[in-house]
This record gives structure tokens, C-alpha cells and sequence, in this order.
């Protein structure tokens, strides 16, 4: 059954050498991300195949949800600094549940 949740797989690749500070800007978003009102999941994984790889699984009430998620200062902060962070552009993928 079709939900109205959005899910948003997001990744992000670090440059060679910053992988462990990658890491630690995106766990610094967990905790103002899951006291959001709008957010269900948000759970950060590392790729198993290549440590400088990682994926947000992102479970959102609404669309409106995630775009008030994308203003947050705590997320503008390290999109800020993706320049220096991530070796490609941030790959954001809205998903609906459908069962």
C-alpha cells in the first residue's frame, strides 16, 4: 500500500584522507536531524566495499518535511563545507514507499 512517507537515500563519497572527518560531520548531524518534527528514520551506514562511501537512509512524514530538513543550519553547515569534504556532488534520491 502506497504511504505518503518520503525516503531519501542520500550519498556522499569523501576525498582521499578525509574519510574519518566525513564521518564525524555527518554523525554530527544525527542527533539534531532525529528531533526534527518531521523526521520518522535517519540512520547513517558506511559502504562495506569502500570506507569512503557513505549512504543516509532518510524516512520523512512529508515532501515538506524534508525540504524544512534541507534549511536547517545544522545541514547548510556541512553542505557549506562539501567542497572541501566530498570528492563528487551529493547524490540525493527521493524514494516512496509503495509496500
Amino acid at each position: 500500500m502506497a504511504g505518503t512517507n518520503v525516503i531519501i537515500i542520500a550519498k556522499a563519497k569523501a576525498k582521499p584522507g578525509m574519510e574519518e572527518e566525513v564521518k564525524k560531520e555527518l554523525m554530527a548531524l544525527i542527533g539534531p536531524t532525529r528531533s526534527e518534527e518531521g523526521c520518522v528514520q535517519y540512520n547513517l551506514h558506511q559502504s562495506a566495499d569502500n570506507p569512503s562511501v557513505f549512504m543516509f537512509y532518510e524516512n520523512w512524514i512529508s515532501q515538506e518535511a524534508f525540504n524544512e530538513h534541507i534549511q536547517t543550519m545544522h545541514l547548510q553547515s556541512l553542505l557549506n563545507k562539501a567542497d572541501e569534504l566530498f570528492a563528487e556532488p551529493l547524490d540525493v534520491t527521493p524514494w516512496e514507499i509503495i509496500d
